[in-house]
């Protein structure tokens, strides 16, 4: 029987404690059957007497509805138990009442299950792939589980986040003037994602209280250390702090109790090593250690011009004003942490340039910066023999999912260019064709270009899904040229379209720049503005090693936050 889960109150913090379907809980159930081929995928939470669906896919009624089971020995938590993966290929040779009871009662007869983890690290459900015939878990199976698993966790611990300052929030609507001050600033740090957008949410909240300067400092790994982010205005203070030194600061993140201090008389009188940073006409300073789930992050100094009377009024909002930055620095680490993995994802799908003594290659990928860094945009080269085959794509969204459709409609087009000497329209064609018949059904612009030299003749055939025309550096006189030629449907409308071919010849010393829309849509200006610019930038940029080539483009095209994900294939005639 499954036994009261000890740490049941975390999905309650996260509302995760209730039946019903979730839409992102369901996203990863459909990826578990796209990627795998099972019959029912679910995301589970072992609850104390019942397990929770808030992802299915596959199963029957009226579970599939209810989202809600009582099975008394659940596989699932089993999985939890282990807080490690269980696989089974045939439950009909596995002993014990878990596996009857998937046998029974939901006529199951292969699993495989990996355990999800909360903001405590404690495992509180799974993802698992179900099978109603006996299945080979395959090493890939099991690796896009684990994968997804992480995910999940991540998914979960962002919604304990969440909650926690909504939490904080409510308790904000309690008071008056200072309340409304509390609730600005919960708010603010709940937005922040970053580092940057930390440090921005510090110094505008504490300039609300009347603070002239704040200083956020991080501890270090070793936990010796903090390092300070940026100097108070008026003083020098060092870089960075040992835990050991007598200051204010490392005082505070030894005893975990914030240090005030009201003018500079008395803070010299307190701690007389800050006279090499301080005087008698300071004003008041306040220390306070970021503590978040009882482990010290690192520390925030506020410094006001004139001393200060800190009032017990006052040491609240630095109290509330410490917790939010603490649990921002928490929440900045864990989507950090799926960031991470993300992009290891994305860094697998994009493999390196091959070497060619036709041309020389670069490329670059950079995702949009508010989202999980990962997206639809590829490129990819193929050396056949005697021709290169250069493609770019986009498939619509920047996300995990979005990613993952990328991921199979790049490794098919891969394998049509490497297997069949073909020209691009031909390949867009087919690869639209196994789109469709594999039911991948992506959407997505897509352009293929292939290089073929025969003795002094270099020539370029093309062909374009919907996809932003190639453009051509002449190397002659640093001229760019937008090739002309009819673009075709993108991939995922109507697999049975037309798609056309066009040719141009190339020189040596001619980059041919292929690039995805990214690039150049701005919600600021035309389409057809930015694409001069881009052909200026090209123009501008003529000098540049080609491998320095996408990298500074997409610097010069892109500066600052993007809004898209953007890919960009150089190649320059040998």
């Amino acid at each position: 029987m499954v036994t009261a889960h000890p740490h049941g109150q975390s999905l309650a913090d996260a509302d995760l404690d209730r039946p019903g379907a979730d839409p992102s809980f369901d996203r990863f159930a459909r990826l578990v059957t796209r990627h795998l081929g099972v019959s029912t995928a679910l995301v589970t939470f072992v609850m104390a007497d019942a397990q929770l669906y808030p992802g299915a896919l596959g199963l029957p009624e009226p579970l599939q509805t209810t989202r809600r089971s009582a099975f008394p020995d659940p596989m699932c938590a089993e999985v939890v138990r282990a807080a490690g993966p269980l696989a089974f290929a045939d439950l009909t040779s596995v002993p014990g009442k878990p596996a009857r009871a998937l046998l029974e009662g939901l006529g199951i007869q292969a699993y495989a299950g990996f355990p999800v983890f909360d903001r405590d690290g404690s495992a509180v459900g799974t993802v698992c792939a179900l099978h109603d015939v006996p299945h080979e878990w395959s090493q890939a199976d099991l690796d896009t589980l684990a994968d997804l698993a992480e995910a999940c966790s991540a998914e979960i611990r962002l919604r304990q986040e969440r909650r926690r300052a909504q939490q904080l929030q409510e308790l904000a609507l309690e008071a008056g003037r200072r309340t409304q001050l509390l609730l600005e600033l919960t708010d603010r740090f709940a937005r922040a994602t970053t580092l940057a957008d930390l440090v921005a949410a510090l110094q505008h909240t504490a300039g609300g209280i009347g603070v002239a300067t704040s200083v956020l400092g991080l501890l270090d790994a070793t936990g010796s250390a903090v390092q300070l982010l940026n100097g108070v205005d008026g003083y020098t203070l060092p870089g960075r702090l040992r835990i050991t030194d007598p200051l204010p600061g490392p005082h505070a993140l030894r005893t975990r109790t914030p240090v005030y201090c009201a003018d500079g008389p008395a803070l010299l009188r307190e701690w007389p090593e800050m006279a090499r940073w301080a005087d008698p006409d300071t004003g008041a300073m306040a220390f306070l250690p970021l503590i978040a789930d009882g482990t010290v992050r690192g520390l925030v100094v506020l410094a006001w011009e004139r001393p200060q009377d800190i009032d017990p009024g006052t040491r609240e909002t630095c109290a509330a004003l410490a917790a939010c930055v603490a649990t921002g620095l928490d929440r900045v680490h864990v989507l950090e942490d799926r960031h991470r993995v993300a992009a290891t994802l994305q860094a697998a799908m994009l493999t390196e340039l091959p070497t060619t003594t036709d041309l020389e290659l670069a490329a670059t990928y950079s995702t949009a910066t508010r989202t999980d860094r990962v997206g639809g945009d590829w490129y990819d080269a193929v050396v056949r023999g005697d021709h290169t085959v250069l493609m770019i794509g986009d498939v619509t969204g920047h996300d995990m999912q979005a990613a993952a459709r990328m991921g199979q409609l790049r490794s098919m087009l891969r394998t049509l260019a490497w297997s069949e000497d073909v020209f691009p329209a031909t390949l867009l064609r087919r690869l639209d064709h196994a789109n469709h018949g594999l039911a991948l059904e992506a959407s997505a612009t897509v352009l293929v270009a292939r290089f073929d030299r025969r003795g002094d003749r270099r020539t370029l055939s093309w062909s374009s899904a919907g996809h932003p025309p190639p453009l051509v550096l002449r190397g002659s006189d640093g001229t760019v040229v937008e090739l002309a030629g009819r673009s075709d449907l993108l991939l995922g409308i109507d697999h049975r379209t037309s798609r056309s071919d066009h040719r141009v010849g190339l020189e040596p010393g001619d980059t041919l720049v292929l690039h995805t829309d990214g690039l150049v849509e701005s919600r600021t200006t035309t389409y057809a503005r930015r694409a001069a610019e881009l052909r200026a930038a090209l123009t501008e940029l003529a000098d540049l090693p080609t491998a320095r080539l996408p990298r500074v483009l997409v610097e010069r095209m892109v500066p600052g936050s993007q809004r898209d994900d953007v890919a960009v294939l150089a190649a320059r005639v040998r």
